[in-house]
Parts: structure tokens; sequence; C-alpha cells
């Protein structure tokens, strides 16, 4: 992948959380939120880098477990 971008150019919460969530073992939604961005947010970017095979993200999945959990809590 070739990225034109400059330092300047990067989104800081956005790199924040793809760091927390490559390097933690920690979901998805947990490195967004202490990034300060929805789990959307972090996955569009995920897909936009093009690495959404190499974190095995199941977009599917995550909206299913994202309900379950919403139920779940009330």
């Amino acid at each position: 992948m070739t990225d034109e971008r400059s330092v300047e150019q990067v989104d800081e919460d956005l790199a924040l959380a793809l760091g927390l969530f490559a390097l933690g073992d920690g979901q998805l939604h947990e490195a967004a939120a202490k990034a300060g961005i929805t789990r959307w947010e972090l996955e569009d970017a995920i897909e936009r880098a093009d690495l959404v095979e190499a974190f095995d993200i199941d977009r599917d999945a995550n909206a299913s477990s994202a309900i379950d959990r919403i139920l779940e809590e009330n």
C-alpha cells in the first residue's frame, strides 16, 4: 500500500485507536473508546488501510455482537 499523506494529515485519534487495537489485547470498540472515536470510525480506517484481513475483522459479526451486548445491558 502506498500512501501519499504527510504526518500532518494523519488523524491522531485514529492512529492512537489503531495502535491500541493492534498492540493491545482489547477489543475494537474498547480501543476506539479510549481514543475518543467510534468503533465504526476505527473499522473504516482499518478498511481504508486494507488491514481487515490482517486484523481478522468481520464487520457483520461485530454488528451482531454490538446488538447482543446492547440487549444484554437493558
